[in-house]
């Protein structure tokens, strides 16, 4: 069974929030709450529509919670494994955390967050809330922030007395970085980490009229004590702002020239999604071995958000010689899987491409499949298991002794807060091999669980997603991030800028 280490990642496109897209429903809720408001004046009846879509957010969040904690019992990993009583006292814990919360919706957003809070308890990137729903307009003081060097700096600025790259320290007397963590919770934010701080910049300066989380009113921002002036900006208007602070990624997979004799190996993608995807695996795969006398090879994984791991195992193979990655590369080897037996339908995934551009078979990383996992799982479900435990096929024999490098070029791997879930266990795996240096800032985390399983809500506003699996044995602990040797203290999604820092700060010191 492949371990899939793919994490669910917000981002503005998936959630824009613009209002509403029309759902049935609302209309119906909102329809029957009507009709049992008593007989009023005409003023009051005007407003009668306007409160029955309130509480119908709150009716439907209500719903959608109680879906979420039957999904979690019948689908999770961790309802039955490894501490069943534990796992029931956090759920409570969140839906008693659910029930506070609903007291205060009245609204899309409130509803929004009801859900992100509830999934926040779980402190788990693969358990998570997708929703479709967007909203129309926002407000923003007209600029947002941005995180980088550890400063909280503004961006995007439409206010000519606030140039983009200027501090902004605190507000209404609370540090930047209390503001990231009291808006972490209600985004589904695993928070105490620069990720934390990464990921809830942006929405500092963003509102859409929260019931939890109030805007700030002044801020000291450059030194200076600013009043903020709080106006409306389109949905359009902000993915538009958001995409130039944050533009994606390129998310394939290339080896370009680097310096004088260097390698810029650029891996988007740990899931190729299709025949060209898969292709620039296999082309990577017969380029490495050309790679070993480089005078540098730089991994660059920034916003990979993982996959199954044969992908990146091949590249660790192809590069550094079976011999080397089965006596090194042995973090995942250490692990025991243990797979949710489930008897519920699961929501069926994105259908894959088929025909001339389907992805090609990821390489094999170990014993290959002999029919033995599909036959222990038929009889634990005849015995009636809720749980199994199989074999780790990529465990094979350590060499007895260390192989001589075949790789003698210096190897660097540049890291960003968005390397989550698969893309982390190949930095795992890469810095076990000698003479690799982490650089750039600290990862995404995971914790040990994953294989999200996935649900539509009652609601129809989106999907909910928990972990089926845990990997007992993982040495690195529960959403805890790889650290960089050297940190990047610029903007890290600007390639030609890491590329700058790479070639003239980390060459310039000495391997270690």
């Amino acid at each position: 069974m492949a371990w899939h280490g793919i994490c669910e990642e917000a981002s503005s496109s998936e959630e824009s929030r613009a209002f509403i897209m029309p759902n049935p429903l609302l209309s119906r809720l909102a329809a029957a709450l009507l009709t049992t408001l008593p007989l009023v004046s005409s003023a009051c009846a005007a407003k009668a529509p306007e409160a029955a879509a309130r509480n119908a957010w709150a009716i439907m969040a209500d719903r959608d919670v109680d879906f979420a904690i039957q999904w979690f019992k019948g689908h999770s990993i961790l309802a039955v494994y490894p501490d069943p009583a534990a796992f029931s006292r956090t759920l409570d814990k969140a839906r008693r955390q659910a029930n506070d919360d609903l007291r205060h919706v009245d609204s899309f957003e409130g509803y929004r967050q009801t859900l992100k809070h509830f999934f926040a308890v779980f402190d788990d990137a693969h358990a998570y809330v997708s929703i479709r729903l967007t909203q129309t307009s926002f407000k923003w003081p007209g600029f947002l922030a941005n995180y980088q060097g550890h400063r909280f700096l503004v961006a995007q600025s439409e206010v000519a007395s606030l140039p983009d790259g200027t501090e902004i320290t605190s507000c209404d007397g609370v540090p930047m970085a209390d503001w990231a963590e009291r808006i972490a919770p209600y985004e589904r934010i695993i928070p105490g980490l620069g990720s934390t701080r990464a990921r809830a910049a942006p929405l500092i300066f963003r509102d859409a009229d929260s019931p939890f989380v109030s805007r700030p009113v002044h801020c000291l921002i450059g030194g200076k004590t600013v009043e903020l002036d709080w106006r409306s900006i389109s949905s359009g208007e902000m993915t538009q702002v958001t995409t130039r602070m944050q533009p994606k990624l390129d998310d394939g997979v290339s080896v370009s020239s680097f310096g004088d004799n260097g390698a810029w190996v650029r891996l988007g993608n740990f899931s190729p999604a299709n025949r060209k995807q898969s292709d620039e695996f296999e082309a990577l795969y017969k380029m490495a071995p050309a790679l070993r006398d480089k005078s540098v090879i730089v991994f660059d994984v920034r916003g990979n958000g993982g996959g199954p791991y044969e992908w990146f195992m091949g590249v660790l193979r192809s590069l550094y010689g079976p011999e080397d990655v089965d006596y090194y590369a042995r973090a995942r080897m250490q692990i025991s899987p243990v797979y949710r037996i489930s008897k519920g339908k699961e929501l069926d995934p994105a259908p894959p491409e088929t025909g001339a551009d389907a992805p090609s078979k990821a390489p094999l990383d170990g014993l290959p499949d002999d029919g033995s996992e599909d036959r222990l799982l038929d009889a634990a479900k005849a015995r009636g298991a809720s749980f199994i435990h199989l074999p780790n096929r990529h465990d094979v024999p350590r060499p007895s002794s260390a192989p001589a490098s075949l790789v003698h070029a210096r190897v660097i791997v540049l890291t960003d807060y968005g390397c989550g879930s698969a893309c982390i266990g190949f930095v795992d795996e890469l810095k076990r091999i000698p003479g690799v240096t982490q650089v750039g800032t600290e990862t995404f985390v995971d914790s040990r669980t994953g294989t999200a399983v996935a649900a539509r809500l009652p609601s129809g506003n989106g999907s909910i997603s928990v972990p089926s699996m845990t990997r007992d044995g993982r040495e690195r602990n529960d959403n805890e991030p790889q650290k960089p040797a050297m940190e990047f203290e610029g903007d890290i999604g600007d390639t030609a800028a890491a590329q700058a820092w790479v070639r003239d700060v980390v060459l310039a010191k000495p391997a270690r």
